[in-house]
């Protein structure tokens, strides 16, 4: 459905209103020099294991939370405030000649992709349905246009965000003059 969007180079920087109004998915590839092994290491260092019940399950104070088993992970930054747009970042490590192709899908969490896509259905059909309770009039057509506009917003710009600043961290990580203790 989506292609992978290539990262070459040292800095990521996609079109700015191209990507708050994109969909909550996105697919990005990259490579680093590094082996797999050695990639796989490095992540598991900053990859805190998943909470239980919303304590943590270990000491261990990482940027991601989530799971690193062999060259695939399953991760989300952990971030110091509730937010239900955090990508879940789901990724694999494919070596590559002489070096490893990092595939990363980033996605919002399952229960939140039903109940957003849900609402805004239900407000697009309001508002061109004819006979629709919600809208009557004209402007009150448009208010609900608006409003479909607005929850559409709600989850792309923080998703956006939170996307952005993820993968800048990943290719912080895996890029060959990337530094770990840095921020």
């Amino acid at each position: 459905m989506f292609e992978a969007e290539r990262i070459a180079g040292t800095e990521f920087a996609p079109s700015r209103l191209r990507e708050y109004l994109r969909p909550p998915f996105r697919k990005y590839e990259f490579t680093t020099p590094m082996s797999v092994a050695h990639a796989t290491r490095i992540l598991q260092e900053i990859v805190e294991p998943p909470r239980k019940w919303g304590r943590r399950t270990t000491a261990k104070r990482g940027y991601f939370e989530g799971k690193v088993a062999g060259s695939r992970f399953k991760i989300h930054r952990v971030a110091g405030y509730q937010n239900s747009f955090i990508p879940i970042i789901e990724g694999s490590f494919r070596r590559d000649g002489l070096a490893t192709t990092v595939a990363v899908n980033m996605r919002l969490v399952w229960p939140v992709i039903p109940v957003w896509v849900g609402v805004i259905v239900f407000l697009a059909w309001s508002s061109v349905n004819v006979d629709s309770i919600v809208a009557g009039p004209f402007a009150v057509r448009m208010v609900v246009i608006a409003m479909t506009l607005f929850i559409y917003l709600v989850a792309t710009v923080p998703f956006a965000i939170e996307s952005r600043i993820a993968i800048k961290r990943l290719l912080e990580l895996l890029r060959p003059n990337s530094d770990v203790l840095s921020s």
